[in-house]
């Protein structure tokens, strides 16, 4: 049988080299055999040893005993990764190859290898809380893991080369919006005006391409609604993490034919001063966000969409069922995308804002173009007893309180509610 995974060689990203040789194998299938009735690892193979007259020098015996861990406690080779939180994505193809994506170096090749056999049991060990699994007659899985991590893998017939997996993994500690500020994600002034935004009466769609960080900034975002509000949160996929004690999340579910349409029907029945609807794909998931704008029950609602531009989202949302007359109701349009950059013979990727748009007449409106005519501001001199001119220079207060607040998300959070609302 033996371990199924080796960890050895030079890459572009390097765990820790384990690998074991013919003879450590055949001790690793023994050991293997009889802790799957239960045990202690370690007096196990001494017991083992001892019974078969076997001497195994201490490096041997270490490995062995690793490579037990990670096999039976663990997922095997897939263990380094999944504890690095600069990681975003871990991946493995047909041939047995893992590659990760690093958050700032991209895609990299790695010195991890898995046999087809073994990353199957991985990956049916991982979904196995889910009482899940891939076989023949289920080629394809798709799964939300217990600590967050999203899993997609398929095998023959759908994965041509035999199989594949990747598991999406999420920061566990948040992003706050100093830290995507000090990353150039986006400016302190694009930061400063939703800020000053979100207090209102005003609904966002964050835009971008895969991978573009849609969920990190809108989780961030959240840092600028007030604390004592009642957030309702509805997903597909559980991702967004906001950090207000009175949030509610509810799941759309396909085995029970419980739909994202559905959830947000449930919200109108349940007070919620801000709705978030998670990611919007398809036709009934546009109707649902329009049914949440338009409605009116909240303060605002917010949901990620896949699109490179503020005018190509709402082409998409039109397409998608949106009744043109209707787009108004999406306050604003934030677009993030991934751009590649070359560093020296390198290439790296950052996240960059490259829009945020006011929506009038069904047209996107580019914010910064005219900011003290903004139409979301105009709209906030009730809601802060300001005039515009007031709200414009209150923007450019918050905007320079941004460059000297604190990096981490809970301080940050702490930080806003008691210079905005406590």
């Amino acid at each position: 049988m033996g371990i199924g995974w080796r960890i050895k060689g030079e890459a572009d990203y390097e765990a820790p080299e384990l690998s074991l040789s013919e003879t450590e194998e055949r001790v690793f299938d023994e050991l293997s055999q009889r802790l799957s009735e239960g045990g202690d690892a370690e007096k196990t193979l001494k017991r083992m040893c001892q019974q078969e007259n076997v001497l195994l020098a201490r490096d041997s015996a270490q490995r062995i005993l690793l490579a037990a861990k990670m096999n039976c406690d663990g997922f095997g080779a897939f263990d380094p990764f999944l504890e690095d939180d600069d990681l975003e994505e871990i991946t493995v193809d047909g041939r047995g190859t893992v590659r990760v994506y690093h958050r700032k170096k991209g895609w990299l090749k790695t010195n991890a290898f898995m046999e087809k056999e073994f990353a199957i049991n991985a990956v049916n060990r991982m979904a196995r809380p889910l009482g899940r699994r891939i076989t023949s007659q289920n080629p394809r899985l798709n799964a939300v893991l217990p600590n967050g991590s999203r899993l997609h893998a398929c095998i023959s017939p759908v994965a041509r080369s035999g199989f594949e997996a990747t598991v999406r993994r999420f920061r566990d500690k948040p992003f706050s919006v100093k830290e995507l500020v000090d990353n150039k994600t986006m400016t302190a002034e694009c930061a400063a005006f939703l800020w000053t935004v979100l207090f209102g009466d005003a609904s966002l769609l964050v835009c971008g391409t895969t991978g573009s960080g849609k969920t990190t900034t809108l989780n961030a975002l959240f840092s600028f609604i007030p604390r004592k509000e009642r957030v309702i949160i509805t997903e597909e996929t559980p991702e967004i993490n906001v950090p207000h004690e009175h949030a509610v999340r509810i799941v759309a579910n396909e085995e029970l034919d419980i739909t994202l349409k559905d959830l947000v029907k449930d919200t109108l029945r349940m007070r919620p001063d801000r709705v978030i609807i998670g990611e919007v794909r398809d036709a009934n998931e546009t109707t649902a966000l329009f049914d949440s704008l338009l409605a009116g029950q909240a303060r605002g609602t917010y949901a990620t969409f896949h699109a490179t531009t503020a005018q190509d989202a709402l082409k998409r949302l039109t397409a998608l069922g949106a009744r043109k007359e209707d787009l108004d109701a999406v306050n604003l349009v934030l677009v993030q995308k991934r751009i590649a950059v070359l560093d020296g013979k390198k290439q790296r990727e950052v996240r960059r804002v490259t829009e945020l748009c006011e929506v009038n007449n069904g047209i996107a409106v580019d914010v910064f173009e005219k900011p003290g005519k903004s139409a979301c501001l105009t709209q906030l001199t009730e809601n802060y007893g300001k005039t515009r001119k007031e709200l414009v220079a209150l923007v450019k207060q918050r905007a320079d309180w941004l460059e000297r607040a604190p990096s981490n998300h809970a301080e940050f959070f702490e930080a806003v509610q008691k210079e905005s609302y406590d």
